[in-house]
């Protein structure tokens, strides 16, 4: 069966007297609509559409006031004299055109439990999956700080979809009494990328950050049919975000040089984008490349550092991994042996242990030209640090099921010293 998704306009109701003007705002076929009404809620129904459900937030005043039809008491600012007036109410105007409706109560929010009231009032109304628009224009005093913590927490707990966030600007009307629409949607993306980035450079996983690049160009790649140049650009640089962070979670010691540059200069590419999309995110993307901006093809290096970065990231068995493996790539480019070569590895590996007299390795013929040519690099030192790691690295993949097993914070407070120590053997002529 399939899911149904439903689409719900989330807006809320004041107490001033609102003057009629014309709305005019641009649709998702970039179709501009306009609308003459007093309400911006008639005007937010058009934009969305006939299908949604139009949630009205209500005080015991506004609902009075501005709810139904009826005759009001104005007065005028100048000359301070009321006077009657029969005005129609929303819900009037609703029924009419036939829109679909439901009222919810608010709080004044005149205390923290009267805001936690309109908080819980409105995250009851949003189920889990929904297609959610929000309408700020006539929220008022804690109401927009409430509803842009509701819309987090919700897109957290009950995994909502935000489509639309829209303020009508009655004070940005021109001399024709036209009001334009705001769509405020991009300021809400702009939690999404913070979130997504802090949970790369916390843990990454690229994956949020990724998805939040795809949900900015996507539309414009859309509308322009792909040759928009600057979304193009942008595009790879999610490509290559996902294909760095793969590498990083399944240990891709074979391409993380080239995803790493390839990663670092799409990075460096953002500075010339004019797509203004984008631009609130170009400081988030500043932070991944500081991350990520020591990758210069030394492979060596280059692996050596993101051990440092999977240490950084938690990651410790994929940095055990890399970590280890990079001694035997350090003796295949010493000796001028294919290192990507996973049989010429194995001799390597092989020569370096029968370095241990303890293990009494025999060397045959096959091993004498790799022993000639890595020998002068290989001391006692070297051989101890890949046994230790080795040996760390097999409780890690075999989830402690052996004699003696480390404690889990072992694998933390050791990474440290092996880091160390692969620095002074290998990098002793660097450092």
């Amino acid at each position: 069966m399939e899911e149904i998704i439903l689409k719900k306009i989330i807006t809320f109701l004041g107490t001033g007297i609102y003057k009629e003007t014309t709305y005019e705002f641009i649709n998702e076929n970039n179709k501009k609509i306009s609308l003459k009404t007093r309400f911006v809620q008639e005007a937010i129904c058009e934009l969305v559409g006939n299908d949604a459900l139009l949630y009205v937030g209500l005080t015991d005043k506004a609902e009075k006031e501005n709810w139904t039809s009826g005759v009001k008491e104005q007065k005028d600012f100048k000359t301070c004299e009321a006077k009657q007036i029969f005005q129609d109410g929303l819900k009037d105007i609703l029924d009419n055109k036939g829109i679909s409706y439901e009222k919810f109560p608010l709080k004044d929010g005149k205390n923290e439990e009267e805001m936690w009231k309109n908080f819980e009032s409105i995250f009851d109304i949003i189920n889990d999956g929904d297609e959610v628009y929000v309408d700020v224009t006539h929220s008022f005093r804690s109401i927009p700080f409430i509803i842009m913590s509701v819309l987090n927490y919700a897109k957290f707990i009950k995994n909502i979809d935000i489509r639309g966030i829209y303020y009508g600007a009655f004070e940005a009307k021109n001399a024709d009494n036209i009001t334009p629409i705001f769509n405020l949607s991009l300021f809400n993306q702009l939690t999404d990328w913070t979130i997504g980035a802090e949970k790369f450079l916390d843990t990454g996983d690229g994956k949020k950050l990724s998805n939040m690049i795809s949900t900015t160009i996507d539309p414009i790649l859309k509308e322009t049919g792909g040759d928009n140049l600057d979304a193009k650009t942008s595009e790879r640089i999610n490509c290559k975000l996902q294909a760095f962070s793969g590498g990083l979670y399944t240990v891709r010691g074979n391409t993380l040089t080239k995803d790493g540059i390839a990663l670092k200069k799409s990075l460096e590419s953002i500075k010339g984008i004019n797509l203004y999309e984008l631009k609130p995110f170009e400081k988030i993307l500043d932070k991944i490349y500081e991350k990520i901006y020591f990758y210069s093809g030394d492979i060596v290096l280059d692996v050596h550092n993101t051990v440092k970065l999977c240490r950084d990231f938690r990651l410790i068995q994929q940095a055990y991994t890399f970590l280890r493996e990079n001694i035997i790539t350090y003796l295949c480019l010493k000796g001028n042996i294919d290192y990507t070569d996973s049989s010429e590895r194995q001799l390597v590996e092989t020569v370096l242990l029968s370095k241990d007299k303890r293990k009494n390795i025999l060397l045959e013929d096959i091993h004498n030209p790799i022993e000639e040519n890595i020998s002068k690099y290989i001391n006692c030192d070297l051989v101890q640090l890949f046994e230790d790691t080795g040996d760390t690295r097999n409780d890690l993949n075999h989830a402690g099921y052996r004699k003696n097993p480390r404690k889990y914070r072992t694998f933390y407070n050791k990474l440290d010293d092996f880091i160390l120590s692969f620095e002074r053997l290998v990098f002793k002529e660097k450092v």
